[in-house]
């Protein structure tokens, strides 16, 4: 079992900070943030899809310096909040699978907004979406949006049935249901929520709390902060082994 920690995107990492001199080292910022972080999870494919060659670039360029870094892939919005698991979401995961493999992703995101409900329509939506889906080796994550009506009465009993991992906030919830893997999307408990800095003592006991899981982690911040947050992270892991 291994923990993975990363962020949600690299494009607002200032390399300077933590290395320097970071433009004679590298050639992209993406592979300076393969030398501080081992995972990713590329959030730009929820807004729009990128090119194949593009994401294959991507690939190039960590492999580079990381050649074990890991890609996970955020899936479209269309799926998820335009088409809401119905219409095209079939065709268009098509198409995020080919980013996927392009990355050599393991792991694709679903994340449905807070106003889609566990009601029977959209259940019904959901099982047929997922039961017609080829997912070849992909691990299915899906974070809900935490509201009272998806209890772990529900989300237990749906997630099962059609065979996907919850994606949760642990400073919020406990995972549901974690068949494969345990997948964390830290996004802060400030208000607005993602204008928090983790403190030490709050790191200190999601370090405690991961270490006890028997399943591969990964854990992904998604706050202002998830850059020293999670190098901040890495180095209680790595000192606590």
């Amino acid at each position: 079992m291994g923990i993975k920690v990363g962020t949600c995107g690299w494009s607002y990492l200032n390399p300077e900070v933590y290395i320097k001199n970071w433009k004679e080292k590298f050639s992209h910022k993406l592979q300076a943030y393969a030398k501080l972080f081992d995972l990713v999870e590329v959030n730009s494919t929820f807004y729009k899809i990128p090119k194949l060659k593009t994401v294959e670039k991507w690939r190039e360029l960590v492999d580079e310096v990381n050649p074990k870094f890991e890609f996970t892939v955020k899936c479209s919005k269309t799926i998820t909040h335009e088409e809401r698991f119905s219409g095209k979401s079939a065709k268009v995961f098509e198409e995020m699978k080919e980013i996927g493999k392009g990355l050599r992703a393991k792991v694709l995101l679903f994340q449905s907004p807070a106003s889609f409900k566990p009601t029977k329509k959209n259940i019904e939506r959901v099982k047929s979406f997922f039961g017609k889906i080829e997912r070849e080796n992909f691990i299915l994550v899906w974070e809900v949006r935490w509201e009272k009506n998806w209890t772990e009465e529900v989300v237990r009993s749906l997630f099962e049935e059609i065979g996907v991992n919850q994606c949760v906030d642990p400073f919020k919830q406990e995972c549901f249901y974690c068949r494969d893997i345990v997948y964390y999307r830290l996004h802060g408990l400030g208000r607005p929520m993602y204008r928090y800095d983790f403190s030490r003592s709050e790191l200190k006991g999601l370090g405690e709390k991961v270490k006890s899981l028997k399943k591969d982690v990964y854990v992904l911040f998604n706050n202002f902060k998830c850059y020293e947050n999670g190098i901040e992270f890495k180095n209680l892991l790595s000192s606590s082994a």
